[in-house]
């Protein structure tokens, strides 16, 4: 059983036997399908991120990417867009809502935060992840080889990528410079790349 579930739930037993009936119905069912609902996503999402075909990868020594893998990334981006169709466009206005209470507030987000995020967004994340792995099956790519390439290409833009991300996303080296090569190549793509936004944000 998930951790947060277990916590969960242990709060929800107390609630339950101090307040009876009443504090049931007002607290503890709500708040435990709450609990489970974040609980049945997390399964689902790493369920997903299990049926990537690919295995593995291992960063070059000079931490560069290739131009091939560019356009197996500009293509998985470009499916995974399709795919959604008119959802992205949900995707991008709860990303703008959410980044813009992040810097009204000028901090990351807490724990709180992305859990109510993900209980919102959950089925839009899970239709999104579905995309990604069948794009990702499509050009060949593992999670860690993906993952390391976006970051490699929004870091070439200067922008952050996977601030709310959830499950396995790896840790970028936001200190390695990108060859003046790359960043030719991804600038002349930048507002394409940018269409993805969203879904790199979201650790898509």
């Amino acid at each position: 059983m998930p951790k947060i579930l277990a916590g969960c739930l242990a709060v929800l037993f107390v609630l339950a036997v101090a307040g009876g009936l009443t504090a049931y119905f007002m607290f503890v069912k709500p708040a435990y399908d709450f609990a489970t609902g974040v609980a049945g996503f997390a399964t689902e999402y790493q369920e997903l991120n299990q049926s990537v075909e690919q295995r593995g990868f291992q960063q070059p020594a000079d931490g560069q990417i290739t131009p091939d893998q560019f356009q197996r990334f500009l293509m998985a981006q470009r499916q995974m867009r399709s795919g959604m169709a008119g959802r992205l466009d949900e995707l991008e206005e709860k990303w703008r809502e959410t980044q813009a209470e992040l810097d009204r507030r000028g901090r990351e987000p807490s724990i709180t935060e992305l859990v109510t995020a993900y209980r919102d967004l959950g089925d839009l994340l899970l239709e999104a992840k579905r995309q990604q792995v069948s794009a990702l099956n499509r050009y060949r790519f593992s999670l860690e080889e993906y993952v390391w390439v976006r970051n490699s290409v929004y870091r070439a833009l200067g922008e952050e990528v996977a601030v709310a991300a959830f499950g396995e996303q790896g840790h970028p080296e936001l200190q390695r410079q990108v060859s003046d090569e790359i960043l030719a190549l991804v600038a002349d793509h930048r507002e394409e790349i940018m269409e993805g936004y969203a879904l790199a944000w979201f650790g898509l």
